[in-house]
């Protein structure tokens, strides 16, 4: 009888091997997507619906590498989320670890009506986090 591994711990290892070369890396619109999906599954149970909006743009003015912007509409009750990443980051790894971070943010404001902020709840996302090889 095969044993089924847990999607948390092959996550985990594909990451391993992938965060070997430490180059630096260029982000990509395709990267982003494929990576916003797979940690939708294992980190949030597939609840997070994508962003509104991407962009891949220089951020030095706001002194981050990464963000979620929010966009609202009073009059028609609608918001968008939109995510602003860095063209480059040293490495792969951070560059992951900057999209979880910012997948938290968007969870807390979309799905729970939080305020988005670095809290409690925030901070609840950590060891999930942790557990895949990544930081918040």
């Amino acid at each position: 009888m095969k044993r089924r591994i847990p999607k948390k711990l092959k996550l985990k290892r594909k990451l391993k091997k992938e965060f070997v070369n430490n180059r630096r890396y260029i982000t990509t619109y395709k990267d982003i997507k494929r990576y916003f999906k797979t940690l939708n599954s294992v980190i949030f149970d597939s609840r997070l619906s994508p962003f509104g909006k991407i962009e891949i743009k220089n951020l030095e003015r706001e002194k981050c590498i990464g963000q979620v912007v929010t966009f609202e509409w009073k009059r028609k009750g609608t918001r968008l989320y939109k995510l602003e990443m860095l063209p480059k980051y040293p490495n792969f790894k951070d560059f992951l670890d900057t999209l979880v971070h910012e997948m938290v943010h968007l969870y807390q404001m979309q799905n729970l009506g939080d305020t988005g902020n670095h809290n409690d709840l925030f901070w609840s996302f950590e060891p999930k986090v942790n557990y895949v090889g990544l930081r918040l």
